[in-house]
């Protein structure tokens, strides 16, 4: 088999990649353990499509969830092997349901909420970016988000009727996942599926994300065994990943941290200091005062203004 390769969106906040496409190939692959070669992308211009994810085996590139699972299958890597005809009949329809009532929010929580872009996404997008894509690329998707929204629910729509409504759907859409989920490691089976693959991708940027305006995420967060498979599949497939973003993030903390108690020390550090020149100053003034200093000063300065008086005299006569 030649060699896979994968390019993809890099990762934050402890996820393998912050896009919702790169994640459910790289979480397929992880679930089925295909040797891949996987690569951060900085610039999406010159793929085939101008999007990630690209999957490259030898001459065959391919761009597409879809695409990717039916190349693989016919390399003899499959994870639905398991499922029955019913079982792979409710992924299958399950699979067009978070398409017609998650992606939406997904995608209006992402680019479409302008607090949410403006804070989290752009910036986020925008970093992984070289000059000048990092300021074309982010405002091209906003963009093509927007569309989509304008399409479902008409352009000229109130924008906060249609939040309203696109996460009432979502949450409707998530109840649901949850009921067929129950206390299950996996939605069929003791087995992972291409379909908890596409689940993880949908659920696992909307915890870890930090929206400041977090309906959907917060929703997610709050469905208990959503937020227990979101966790579990990411410690498992993406333990590394997870590992290094805590010891960095604990890293940074333990520099805020320092910094704060330098911070914190700085008034304690600027009183000493003053009260250490307070002290020098008084010691030296004592030991003027004992040695007679200031009375020559002051005989100095009378003597000096008798001086001028007397010039100030001579020059009136």
């Amino acid at each position: 088999m030649a060699n896979i390769e994968l390019d993809i969106w890099r990762g934050e906040w402890g996820l393998a990649s912050i896009d919702l496409e790169c994640l459910k190939v790289l979480t397929y692959m992880k679930f089925i353990g295909v040797p891949v070669k996987v690569r951060e992308s900085n610039n999406p211009f010159f793929t085939p499509k101008g999007r990630l994810p690209v999957m490259r085996d030898g001459r065959t590139v391919l761009t597409n969830f879809e695409e990717v699972v039916e190349h693989l299958k016919s390399l003899h890597y499959n994870t639905d092997v398991h499922l029955n005809s019913k079982e792979a009949a409710e992924a299958s329809a399950f699979t067009q349901y978070l398409r017609d009532k998650l992606y939406p929010a997904y995608q209006y929580a992402w680019w479409v909420d302008e607090k949410n872009y403006n804070d989290v996404t752009r910036p986020t997008f925008a970093k992984c970016l070289r000059i000048p894509f990092n300021f074309f690329y982010p405002s091209r998707y906003q963009n093509a988000a927007k569309e989509m929204i304008d399409a479902l629910y008409g352009e000229h729509t109130d924008l906060r009727e249609i939040e309203k409504t696109i996460y009432s759907e979502a949450e409707k859409c998530l109840k649901t996942l949850s009921d067929r989920l129950g206390e299950s490691e996996y939605f069929f089976g003791n087995r992972p599926s291409s379909f908890d693959a596409i689940v993880f991708a949908y659920l696992a940027p909307l915890v870890k994300a930090p929206f400041p305006n977090g309906t959907l995420s917060n929703h997610v967060k709050g469905t208990a065994n959503l937020a227990r498979f979101v966790a579990r599949i990411n410690q498992k497939n993406f333990r590394h990943v997870t590992d290094e973003y805590n010891k960095q993030n604990a890293k940074k903390q333990s520099t805020g941290s320092q910094s704060d108690r330098e911070a914190a020390n700085f008034p304690n550090q600027t009183r000493n200091k003053i009260l250490a020149a307070l002290f020098a100053a008084i010691a030296m003034t004592g030991y003027a005062v004992a040695n007679g200093m200031f009375q020559e000063l002051k005989d100095f300065e009378h003597s000096r203004d008798y001086n001028e008086m007397f010039e100030n005299e001579e020059e009136d006569n």
